[in-house]
């Protein structure tokens, strides 16, 4: 019975220590415009919504329409497979400090420590979307369709203008059959 339990806390320890120590996915370059340590809080009665954007980042949705860009410590393979997730707080706010943390739906219900939470712009918000591949971006229109040389426009029953600077088409040999009126 003492080997069984010491075999079982070294399963449990060794799963811990694997979740923990695993390689962080390489992260796309978020440019100047998104923080990925920052600071801020979310309260947590304002989170609406979440959309996981690889093992180790996520966007959520408050109230207003607000977004926040949430990066996760370690990678978790939970994230993206999750639907839904919980909070672990000392108090009504969830912070990337004061070891708080996200709960993911899966099996150990493990919670995941925060290293930075910034606050988004809609467009912001968009922008991570698309560099992660969850959103696509909307096709750009054409300018104008492009112009077509040669064209000639004539109407049904009158003779075709001739333009003095080109010359008639030639028959090459495809026999023409003139249309006549009946009356």
């Amino acid at each position: 019975m003492k080997g069984f339990i010491k075999q079982l806390l070294i399963i449990c320890f060794s799963g811990v220590l694997l979740t923990s120590c695993a390689t962080p996915e390489e992260q796309p370059d978020l440019g100047e415009d998104i923080d990925d340590r920052g600071s801020d809080c979310i309260s947590i009665r304002t989170i609406r919504d979440y959309r996981p954007l690889d093992r180790s980042s996520l966007i959520i949705e408050g109230s207003g329409k607000r977004f926040y860009y949430v990066t996760l410590v370690g990678s978790s393979f939970g994230l993206s497979g999750s639907y839904q997730i919980g909070v672990e707080s000392r108090d009504d706010w969830l912070c990337p400090y004061g070891g708080d943390s996200l709960i993911l739906d899966s099996f150990e219900r493990v919670g995941t420590s925060i290293r930075g939470i910034s606050k988004l712009t809609p467009e912001q918000a968009d922008e991570l979307l698309y560099r992660h591949g969850k959103k696509e971006r909307p096709e750009q229109q054409d300018q104008a369709p492009p112009v077509i040389e040669g064209a000639e426009i004539e109407a049904i029953g009158e003779e075709p203008i001739e333009q003095p600077d080109q010359a008639a088409p030639e028959n090459n040999g495809a026999e023409v059959e003139e249309l006549g009126q009946t009356g």
